[in-house]
């Protein structure tokens, strides 16, 4: 009876330690549940990048298109932003190709619906988490490392959670493949950079007005 006893009470300490410990909030990716027209807005533009089409994309931008922060937006100010030369027309292409490996979520504006990708930006982040500060980590099982290398030891296994970027690097020379991060009870560790992605990076959306069937897209930027 007392062995009983013992392990009850084992267990009733591990559980109100467990309690204690502070959780990383998780950020699932969701199952996309698109309408008709903004599937087929989102299957077009698929098409663009894959055939490098940038007539037909310039087709799309109209002169309240958003570009960045500082009042780039329409035609003239996309040309100059990603179809100055052929390595920005390049960062254009594998830009858009990121952001739609993530599924995005359909939702309304003033005067239609629009596609918005990726879903890190695109749904609040869970918790009192600041958008700057965060990493969404893509994938299940994801390692944190003590050190920025696949030879480092696993400090922890992460599924779908929401990181914060360690204040405290002390490693101002690690590789780009590698990001210094910091977890809720406050471990911190490396993750590779393949698999997380800021909430503020680049996102986009498809835009449909009501009563047309022509998308258009309505900003493509980074940052806040």
């Amino acid at each position: 009876m007392r062995r009983i006893h013992l392990a009850i009470l084992a267990c009733c300490l591990t559980a109100s330690a467990s309690a204690g410990t502070p959780t990383d909030p998780v950020m699932r990716p969701p199952v996309e549940h698109l309408p008709p027209t903004l599937l087929r807005a989102k299957a077009e533009l698929r098409g663009i990048i894959a055939r490098r089409d940038m007539q037909a994309l310039l087709a799309r931008i109209r002169t309240e298109t958003k570009l960045d922060f500082g009042g780039s937006e329409g035609p003239e100010g996309f040309k100059a932003v990603w179809n100055s030369d052929a390595e920005s027309r390049q960062r254009l292409w594998s830009t858009l190709d990121g952001i739609l490996a993530l599924p995005g979520v359909a939702r309304s504006f003033d005067h239609g619906s629009e596609y918005c990708a990726p879903y890190v930006f695109c749904m609040n982040l869970p918790g009192n988490v600041d958008p700057f500060e965060a990493l969404v980590v893509l994938g299940s099982r994801v390692a944190i490392r003590d050190r920025p290398s696949l030879s480092g030891t696993v400090l922890r296994r992460v599924d779908h959670v929401v990181l914060n970027i360690a204040q405290d690097d002390p490693g101002s020379g690690t590789s780009p493949d590698w990001t210094r991060v910091r977890l809720a009870d406050g471990t911190g560790g490396y993750i590779s950079t393949r698999w997380v992605r800021s909430p503020i990076d680049f996102r986009l959306t498809l835009r449909i007005d009501d009563g047309s069937n022509t998308w258009w897209l309505g900003f493509l930027l980074a940052g806040d």
